[in-house]
Formats: C-alpha cells, structure tokens, sequence
C-alpha cells in the first residue's frame, strides 16, 4: 500500500535558498508561501496567489493602500518586534504573517531570527528552519 506523503506548507523568508526549497516543492513535498514585500514581490518562483498581503500597521512603509491588510487586534506583531528588536519591520511583518496564517515551518537564513529562534518557537508555536534543515529533515522523516 502506498504511504501518501503530507505536503507541508513553508513560508518562504528572502534570506532563505529559495533554490532548494522549489526543488522540495517541485517534488511534491512542500507549498512555498510568501508575504507580498522585500524580495517576494518581485520572484516569479511564488505562484501569485501563494503572496499574501502584509498586515497594514501605521507608519509601516510595507502597509500601501490596496497592498496590506487590516491588522487585527491580536496580532502578534507587537511581541515579534520586542524579541527581534524595532529595526526589524519588514522580518516581523514576514513572521506575523506565518503566524496568523498557521503554515508549517517559516524558512529563513536571517540571523536576527535564528539567534531567536528558541524564544520565537516556544512562544509562538511554530517551527524555525534553514532551507538546509527542511531539506534534511524531510529526507530523514518522510513524515515529519
């Protein structure tokens, strides 16, 4: 009997290989998403409806009239800026949105959030990894 292997869905951070993560989603192992500013805007590798808008916050140069959305109240982009620090708007608006979304891992290279990592995945409940990671924990967990 075949095993169906689970799709993961990745939110795609521009400092991570996005080379090899098309490779994984070419193979069928994982969705790759991306937040519509930085670098994500401007790929053709993120099919365009897997862009999502970044959460418009006053004053925030990313949160365009008709290129963001309306944050909630519950947000968590306040607490991603208290551990990344206030210079890091665009990395907290990535964040946020993997967050709110519920995907499975946020993939990035960024040091600002792998010195964090720790602190961010427990108090957010989410999954930190290098491309590199992904590529070697699906290899060594076809479940994962």
């Amino acid at each position: 009997m075949h095993e169906r292997k689970r799709i993961h869905t990745v939110t795609w951070d521009p400092s991570a290989d996005l080379r090899l993560l098309r490779k994984l989603e070419q193979q069928g192992y994982i969705e790759l998403w991306g937040v519509n500013i930085e670098a994500v805007v401007t790929t053709k590798k993120i099919k365009p409806e897997r862009k999502s808008l970044p959460t418009g916050f006053i004053d925030s140069p990313f949160a365009t009239i008709g290129n963001a959305k309306i944050a909630s109240d519950e947000t968590p982009f306040e607490r991603i800026n208290a551990i990344l620090g206030r210079g890091h708007h665009a990395d907290a608006l990535h964040l946020e949105d993997h967050i709110v979304s519920g995907r499975d891992l946020f993939a990035t290279s960024d040091t600002d959030f792998l010195k964090h990592r720790k602190q961010l995945e427990k108090e957010f409940k989410i999954r930190i990894m290098t491309a590199q990671e992904i590529v070697e924990t699906l290899a060594g967990n076809a479940n994962m």
